[in-house]
């Protein structure tokens, strides 16, 4: 079994960069059946309508899949998020293979671009869903639901709160600058494609990257004596609420975003976490379920009220010191 799994996982690891090579040779070997220039561009009524050299649909798919492909290598060696970077590899081989395949096959013998024929919107949307199901596939083959690795740090606070008292806190945390400021240029992108009445394909585009962009920008929490509430994103959406009734303490920890793969809401085994920035968090431990992890300023303040609710209540579990 471990010899299966460890040519399963080489498989996955070689074989996008030998499928990057064929990328780039295949256009040029296939040159003389294909007019010059090609047809690189498609309207939404499947007609051609842009055209450009053969060496450009070679160079784009090579260096797309190529670079993905070495930054997969590196980090497998390292094992530092290669669950996440082998399957954004094989998502972009699989997108690059089918554009670069249905381009050749559009323009193949013909004499002019403008003879090319149609690529398949729908085929193309079929493409993107195999790729993403297939990705997900090596991202969890690679690892990609191991357990949390997070430790508390320290002992689980207290705020203080004595027996009468109730308490509600309110916190968030923000992703860093950089990525608030490249939200902020996508969402400029979305109302200048729209001034300048760009083709809706442009204007989608935009704001296919620019919805998932700003839903990582912020994180809300809301403690009270009975849930967690939490939210991610300027519009609150996704969001969930945690009982207090099946969690048995609350910790800080650091949490580390590629320890799950990312930002975002994430699911890796035993854990739920809800990330916009790497440090300070809270986890909240639940035996019978998953834990929950969300990144917030404040998290000492907040894992405490919980751990006096669950305490006055007579249902706070210490760590086990081993």
């Amino acid at each position: 079994m471990k010899d299966r799994a460890g040519v399963s996982t080489k498989l996955l690891l070689w074989l996008p960069g030998v499928i990057a090579v064929v990328l780039l040779v295949a256009p040029f070997a296939m040159s003389s059946r294909l007019p010059d220039p090609i047809a690189i561009h498609w309207g939404l009524d499947g007609a051609p309508n842009g055209a450009g050299p053969v060496a450009l649909i070679a160079l784009i798919s090579f260096v797309t899949v190529g670079s993905s492909w070495v930054v997969f290598v590196r980090s497998h060696r390292a094992q530092i998020a290669h669950a996440l970077a082998g399957s954004t590899t094989w998502f972009l081989t699989i997108l690059f293979v089918w554009i670069e395949v249905s381009t050749v096959v559009a323009n193949l013998d013909r004499t002019d671009w403008r003879e090319a024929g149609s690529i398949g919107l729908i085929a193309g949307l079929g493409v993107v869903v195999v790729a993403g199901l297939i990705s997900l596939a090596v991202w969890r083959a690679l690892g990609g639901m191991s357990t949390f690795p997070g430790k508390a740090m320290g002992p689980a606070p207290s705020a203080g709160i004595q027996l009468g008292e109730h308490a509600v806190w309110v916190g968030q945390a923000a992703a860093a600058k950089g990525f608030l400021g490249l939200g902020l240029a996508i969402s400029v992108g979305v109302g200048v494609s729209v001034i300048a009445r760009l083709t809706p394909v442009a204007a989608l585009a935009l704001v296919a990257i620019a919805v998932p962009v700003l839903s990582l920008t912020l994180v809300r929490a809301r403690v009270s004596s009975e849930a967690v509430s939490v939210s991610l994103g300027i519009i609150g959406v996704p969001r969930a609420t945690y009982p207090l009734s099946g969690v048995v303490r609350a910790e800080v920890v650091d949490v580390r975003p590629m320890a799950f793969g990312g930002w975002g809401y994430r699911i890796v085994r035993g854990a739920r976490a809800w990330i916009v920035r790497a440090g300070d968090g809270i986890r909240l431990v639940r035996p019978d379920r998953f834990d929950v992890v969300i990144t917030l300023d404040g998290a000492e303040g907040a894992a405490g009220l919980i751990n006096d609710v669950l305490l006055r209540e007579g249902r706070f579990v210490a760590a086990d010191p081993s």
